[in-house]
């Protein structure tokens, strides 16, 4: 099967199954909006804002502002989070300040920081992101 096909998938189902991956070994810089899954494997630093999953692996580093539904961290984040739902899996750190309507740390997790819980607003996803 060839890596770029015409296929039958429709626009919805595509893109509710797309996952942009950054890499071992990357190193990016800047702001970021996605309404894909995102799966950080290198290094990332600045604003980023997904309507999806943001997944941290376990060589990923993640730090800044990082919006999005639902956060798993199996490697290590800086900065100010919020999601509707955070996972911190055995292995993964938290550091930062986490606004959250569900959190659960695994044993061998470690988060440090101030935790809020999250009022029912949504997400402020791509649409209502700031303009400079």
């Amino acid at each position: 099967m060839a890596i770029f096909s015409k296929g039958s998938h429709s626009a919805t189902s595509s893109s509710n199954s797309e996952t942009t991956v950054i890499s071992s070994g990357a190193r990016i810089e800047g702001k970021f909006y996605f309404a894909s899954m995102l799966h950080v494997d290198g290094e990332l630093s600045g604003v980023i804002h997904s309507e999806s999953i943001v997944v941290i692996g376990k060589n990923g580093n993640l730090k800044g502002e990082l919006k999005a539904d639902k956060i798993v961290v199996n490697g290590y984040f800086e900065g100010d989070l919020e999601a509707n739902s955070l996972e911190i899996l055995t292995g993964g750190m938290v550091n930062g300040d986490i606004n959250i309507k569900e959190l659960a740390i695994e044993n061998g997790g470690r988060f440090n920081g101030v935790s809020k819980i999250k009022q029912d607003e949504p997400v402020r996803l791509i649409e209502n992101a700031p303009e400079e």
